[in-house]
């Protein structure tokens, strides 16, 4: 992960590279004057500082927009730079052209802008296949292709210096192109038709306007470099490269951000309704002896719809809930809100039949639900003076019990399915009579799901590994503890899906 501190860096080296270039660009060009300069050559010269003096605006602009950590628009500024290193040798070749004191000078302006054109190849490439998420075993070994083929390219523009394959500089300091010039546009042309194939093939994943963006990418340097071809003295390829790369900006990348901002915006609305709608008061009935609980949810990256809940029916009953709602976002925190409410109506309605509880709720989910969404979920009613545990599963994960004195383990019944999939489903109830010293842990599939960078799974195993080892903890400490090991395990990698936890001990009737 980038820092702010190595962003800010890379930012001010940036931009003094930038400015060195344009600045350095003004300088050659004023203080050589124009005289010697052909009609198309000074118009290579002025499309240079064209050239440089936009990208410079487009990084600043860039710099001063919302910061981006994305590989995609990495290789944006990579492309970028690389323009203006093009732009800026271009220039400089155009100007010492014809002046024999500067010979080796144009041969190293002329061999950058070959190496320039290269790597925007490259660039291009790494950039649309980070813009489509692709990456690893899907590109196969496409990706050893197109840099081989870029160190290759390189290479034997390296060689030229000694061979004069692509270009000479004679004694005179005049730059010639040799019968084999159009070798070097090879790896180039194709590397970009390979590119757009790839665009074509992932179109689906892509807008019209991004497909047509990047299209130009590739034509309008493509036409601008035939015609350098056929009409030697005009060179308009930076130009085109970026005018594109500012359009790309401005359609790709702004619309970007606003896309990001407006779901950072809906990320915030379905957080602050998740966390909001949850009780968080602990211990929750501080006059009730029979019981320690705790309960916990952190949202994740993308805010699902988990949730929890527990209240008394009645003196002598509590309820405790926990479920996950399908889909992410501001849908699925409305729809857990529903669920929650509709579980707690019907538990509070005097009945403690959790078949029918679910049974009816399960009804009323289905009524208008035109998102298809659903929900798994557990409810459980423990009768505090005895102890007695009834409860039903809906499609969630499998109550973890530890027994007095015991160990933690899971208990397994049949899960019936989720609620909101189909109306008038039946739903199985167990009981599980509990003794002073028993706790209750219920979890979202956060938990087992959790993962680390390498994609491994933290899992059922290591969960009740973490609550055998802090067993005798307060239900606060033993919550905490758990998601300690989780953090541990997963080393600060994005998770995706809410982690939610809710815990009981039954410490006996209150006598």
């Amino acid at each position: 992960m980038v820092t702010n501190n190595r962003f800010k860096t890379v930012t001010v080296l940036a931009a003094l590279y930038s400015m060195i270039m344009v600045s350095l660009s003004i300088y050659i060009f004023i203080t050589h004057g124009l005289g010697h300069l052909s009609e198309t050559s000074l118009i290579s010269v002025v499309e240079d500082i064209f050239c440089l003096v936009l990208a410079f605006v487009l990084f600043i602009c860039s710099v001063i927009d919302t910061p981006r950590k994305d590989r995609d628009y990495n290789y944006f500024l990579l492309m970028l730079f690389t323009n203006i290193g093009s732009s800026f040798v271009d220039e400089v070749a155009w100007i010492v052209d014809g002046h024999p004191e500067y010979i080796p000078l144009n041969i190293a302006a002329n061999t950058f802008f070959y190496i320039g054109n290269v790597l925007m190849a490259y660039f291009f490439w790494r950039y649309v296949t980070s813009f489509l998420h692709i990456a690893g075993e899907k590109l196969g070994i496409w990706p050893y292709l197109f840099g081989g083929g870029a160190v290759l390219s390189i290479v034997i523009i390296l060689l030229n210096l000694f061979t004069g394959i692509y270009f000479t500089v004679d004694s005179d300091g005049f730059y010639h192109r040799s019968p084999y010039y159009m070798i070097s546009n090879i790896y180039i042309y194709l590397s970009m038709a390979l590119t757009l194939v790839l665009v074509v093939l992932a179109r689906r994943l892509l807008k019209r306007y991004q497909i047509i963006i990047l299209f130009l990418y590739v034509l309008l340097p493509l036409l601008t470099g035939l015609v350098a071809i056929v009409s030697y003295g005009i060179t308009l390829t930076n130009a085109a490269s970026i005018i594109v790369l500012v359009l790309m900006y401005c359609i790709l990348h702004v619309i970007q951000n606003r896309e990001r901002v407006l779901a950072e915006s809906e990320l915030a609305t379905a957080t602050a309704i998740q966390v909001n709608i949850l009780p968080s008061i602990f211990p929750p009935y501080p006059e009730k002896t029979e019981f320690d609980l705790y309960a916990s949810m952190v949202p994740a990256k993308e805010v699902g719809g988990d949730l929890y809940d527990y209240f008394l029916i009645d003196d002598d009953h509590l309820a405790i809930i926990i479920a996950d709602v399908s889909g992410k976002g501001v849908p699925a925190a409305l729809f857990m809100m529903v669920v929650k409410t509709l579980l707690k109506n019907q538990s509070l309605n005097g009945s403690n039949n959790i078949s029918d509880i679910f049974y009816r709720v399960n009804n009323q989910l289905c009524e208008g639900n035109d998102m298809d969404m659903f929900a798994t979920a557990w409810l459980g009613i423990i009768e505090l003076p005895t102890g007695k545990l009834t409860y039903a599963t809906a499609g969630h994960e499998y109550m973890a019990l530890k027994k007095k004195d015991g160990k933690f383990s899971i208990v397994k019944v049949h899960n019936s399915p989720p609620l909101a999939v189909m109306e008038n489903l039946k739903y199985n109830e167990y009981e599980e009579q509990l003794e002073a010293g028993d706790v209750i842990w219920l979890y979202t599939d956060g938990v087992p799901e959790a993962s680390n960078g390498a994609g491994e799974m933290f899992g059922i195993d290591r969960m009740l590994e973490s609550l055998n080892a802090h067993s005798n903890d307060s239900m606060k400490d033993l919550d905490t503890n758990v998601r300690a090991d989780i953090a541990a395990f997963t080393s600060g990698a994005d998770q995706f899906d809410d982690i939610t936890t809710l815990c009981v001990k039954y410490n006996g009737h209150a006598k």
